[in-house]
């Protein structure tokens, strides 16, 4: 398996949940520090923004891949069918944002609504509504050129789903083949006992990968044991896209919903430096080397 098919995207919930027209300049930066793509939320993006950001995209030579959650209003656990309708819907539109940005991955916690707790560890049932949804889902996303990536989320965050056995549980069971499982380095460095041996139990149903540190900071200053992470991918195959993911608070209110109380960082330029490095060091891609005026 060669490494360099790996394409390096970055996520651009860095900046904001939701991309404007003043966010483009930084599609620049990404191309100066040698990265392939911009991972971009979609939840809350109009048509006209998306076409907007899909031209500015274009014009710098990257790529996409999209990302986006399910709600309170449109969980796919719901008991009752018009909640899972609901859901379906949501997921279809949020599929259709993804192939208007050109995206050929939508990935996130698209298997449960963000921060809804039940207080009890998950049900039977609620697998069986989860794989009803997703595979409903999972046909429109065929039908746009798309793959949904299932996303497990620290206890802390999420109930539902947690590990990458369990993703890789749910992903087999909903078999279909434009839904696969994601992995995030911050999630599974809290809930997993060995990178490695995640990862090998997400063998044939891993779909797209989040470079993320246990401090959710500049990726490379952290705890995550990058190195297993690379030797695990090279074992099962991956191929697909790595996307680094950090969190700041740009935008104080998203900071805060995801509990970013401190700077994490020293500023775009040097999260972008650094994520470029850590593909390099760590994954052998083959990306060329930062721009003079990249800094």
């Amino acid at each position: 398996m060669n490494p360099t098919h790996r394409r390096l995207g970055f996520s651009f919930l860095y900046f904001t949940p939701h991309v404007t027209d003043a966010h483009h300049r930084w599609f620049e930066r990404l191309r100066a520090h040698g990265y392939d793509g911009a991972e971009l939320p979609v939840v809350a993006a109009t048509e006209a923004e998306l076409v907007a950001t899909r031209r500015a995209l274009d014009t710098n030579d990257l790529a996409a891949t999209a990302v986006g959650f399910a709600t309170t209003d449109a969980d796919p656990l719901a008991a009752d069918a018009a909640g899972r309708q609901r859901a379906i819907d949501h997921l279809r539109a949020l599929c259709d944002k993804a192939r208007t940005l050109g995206a050929d991955v939508l990935a996130g916690p698209i298997h449960s609504a963000y921060g809804r707790f039940s207080e009890l560890p998950p049900t039977a049932a609620e697998h069986a509504r989860c794989v009803e949804v997703l595979r409903a889902a999972g046909d429109h996303a065929a039908k746009v050129g798309v793959t949904l990536a299932v996303e497990p989320l620290n206890r802390f965050e999420c109930y539902f789903l947690n590990t990458a056995a369990d993703c890789a549980e749910l992903v087999r069971a909903i078999d279909h083949p434009n839904v696969r499982g994601a992995l995030d380095t911050h999630h599974a460095h809290i809930e997993e006992r060995s990178l490695a041996a995640a990862i090998a139990s997400s063998r044939g149903t891993l779909g797209h990968v989040q470079l993320s540190e246990n401090h959710r900071g500049t990726p490379g200053t952290g705890q995550v044991d990058f190195t297993s992470v690379r030797t695990g991918l090279d074992a099962i195959g991956y191929d697909g896209w790595l996307v680094v993911e950090a969190f700041s608070r740009h935008d104080p209110h998203f900071g805060s919903a995801l509990r970013i109380w401190r700077t994490l960082d020293q500023g775009a330029e040097d999260v972008l430096a650094a994520g470029a490095t850590l593909a390099r060091t760590h994954f052998g891609a083959t990306i060329p080397p930062a721009r003079p005026d990249a800094r």
